[in-house]
Order: C-alpha cells, then sequence, then structure tokens
C-alpha cells in the first residue's frame, strides 16, 4: 500500500511540474498586442501556436485539471486577439496549423 502511495505522490509531482512548464507564456492585453511591430506580431503569432499544439499534444492523453483548462480558454483567448490584430492591420495570417500537423 505504501508504494501504491508513493508512486501516486511522484506522478503527482512530475505532472504538477510538467502542467507549470507548459503555460509559461505571458498573455498580452489588446494593447500590447496592437504596440507590436508586425514582424513581432507574426513570430508572436508562431509562438503562441507552437505552445498551443504542443499543450494540445500533451493533454490528449492526461487530461485537464479545472487551473489547466482555465489557462487554456486563456491561451485561445490570446489567439484570437492576434488574429483580429492581423485583420486589423490586413497582414496574412502564416499557415502554422498546416505547417505544424
Amino acid at each position: 500500500m505504501k508504494k501504491i502511495v508513493l508512486m501516486f505522490l511522484a506522478f503527482v509531482f512530475v505532472c504538477t511540474t510538467a502542467f507549470a512548464f507548459i503555460y509559461e507564456g505571458k498573455i498580452m492585453t489588446k494593447e500590447e498586442i496592437k504596440q507590436l511591430t508586425d514582424d513581432a506580431l507574426i513570430q508572436t503569432f508562431t509562438e503562441i501556436m507552437i505552445e498551443k499544439r504542443a499543450t494540445q499534444e500533451f493533454h490528449r492523453n492526461t487530461g485537464f485539471t479545472p487551473k489547466e483548462y482555465e489557462n487554456f480558454k486563456l491561451l485561445l483567448g490570446f489567439i484570437i486577439n492576434l488574429r483580429r490584430e492581423f485583420v486589423s492591420r490586413n497582414i496574412e495570417v502564416p499557415p502554422i496549423e498546416d505547417w505544424i500537423k
């Protein structure tokens, strides 16, 4: 029984550490996004799409905790704000989704 408890605690520790690693990027406000240069906007969008895909792959088999679910929704909102800024600047959105499939 002690072995099972220790294994469970080790698993929880590893998962908690992995969850903390996944969402270390800063979620920018609409105002911060508007201040980005075109190149910085493209770079930020690229990085966040990579982060999103990596997060989806990680969670595909492990599931979400309530906190991770909320963080994922924030990440999606950030992507939407970035795409809106692309539209407002008439910049073509890089087809990153296709590139990372």
